[in-house]
C-alpha cells in the first residue's frame, strides 16, 4: 500500500480515515479488523480519501519573503537588531518585528509564536467571554495537529497556538466557536444559530481557513 498510509489499531467499534494537509492518510483501525477488512475498508472510502487530498490540494499557500513571518494574517518583515537584547518589538503600523535572537531560526522561531499567542489568546478569550456572557473553566494553548480548538465537557477550552498566524476576524470566530461549546456541544441547528447571533461574519472566517489554513 502507499507509504502515505498509516494503520493505527485502537480499541474501537469502527474504522475511522483522517486525511492531512501533508497528505498523510491515517487509518485507525479496531483491534479485531483483518488485512481483507482494511483492504474493504480502503476500496468503500477510496472516492472520499480522492475528494479529501483535492481538498487540500486546491488550498492557497501564503507565500512569505526570505525575510518575513506570519502574524495576524500579515507578512511581518522580521530585522535583526542587537540594540533589542531581552524583548521583541513588534509594529503593527509598518508590519515589522525587531529582535536580537534568530527569528527565521525555527525552533526560536515556534518558542516565540508560542509565547505571543499565550498572551494574546488568553487576554482575547477573557474579553470575548465577558463581553458575549460566556464562562468557561480552563483555557490551554497546545499544539495541536488536526484541531484548531476544542472543548471538553467541564467547559476546558483548549486553542492551537498557530492561530496566531490568522487574522484577527479568524481568531476571534474560533474562540467564540468554542465559547458556545460551553453552552451547546453538538454542531446542531441551535449551536449554528447561537454562533451566528454572535458572530455574524463566521463564514468569511471559515472561507480564510478553507483557502489559507495550511499556512498556518
Amino acid at each position: 500500500m502507499s507509504d502515505h498510509y498509516q494503520f493505527i489499531r485502537k480499541e474501537l467499534k469502527h474504522a475511522r480515515i483522517r486525511v492531512s494537509e501533508d497528505g498523510c492518510i491515517r487509518v485507525f483501525i479496531p483491534n479485531n479488523f483483518t488485512e481483507t477488512d482494511i483492504e474493504l475498508l480502503l476500496k468503500k472510502k477510496q472516492n472520499w480519501i480522492k475528494q479529501q487530498q483535492l481538498f487540500f490540494k486546491q488550498k492557497t499557500k501564503i507565500e512569505l519573503g526570505r525575510n518575513q513571518l506570519l502574524l495576524f494574517g500579515g507578512r511581518y518583515h522580521y530585522f535583526y537588531d542587537n540594540t533589542f537584547v531581552r524583548k521583541i518589538v513588534i509594529d503593527h503600523n509598518f508590519k515589522t518585528i525587531r529582535a536580537s535572537r534568530n527569528l527565521l531560526n525555527k525552533d526560536i522561531q515556534i518558542k516565540w509564536y508560542k509565547s505571543v499567542a499565550k498572551r494574546y489568546l488568553v487576554k482575547r478569550i477573557d474579553e470575548l467571554a465577558m463581553r458575549l456572557g460566556f464562562k468557561y473553566n480552563k483555557i490551554y494553548i497546545r499544539d495541536q495537529r488536526t484541531k484548531w480548538g476544542n472543548c471538553s465537557q467541564d467547559k476546558n477550552i483548549s486553542l492551537n497556538w498557530r492561530l496566531i498566524k490568522a487574522p484577527t476576524i479568524v481568531i476571534d470566530y474560533l474562540i467564540v466557536h468554542e465559547l458556545v461549546h460551553t453552552k451547546i456541544m453538538k454542531h446542531s441547528t441551535k449551536f449554528w444559530t447561537m454562533l451566528r447571533s454572535h458572530y455574524p461574519d463566521y463564514k468569511a472566517a471559515i472561507d480564510w481557513l478553507d483557502h489559507y489554513g495550511n499556512s498556518l
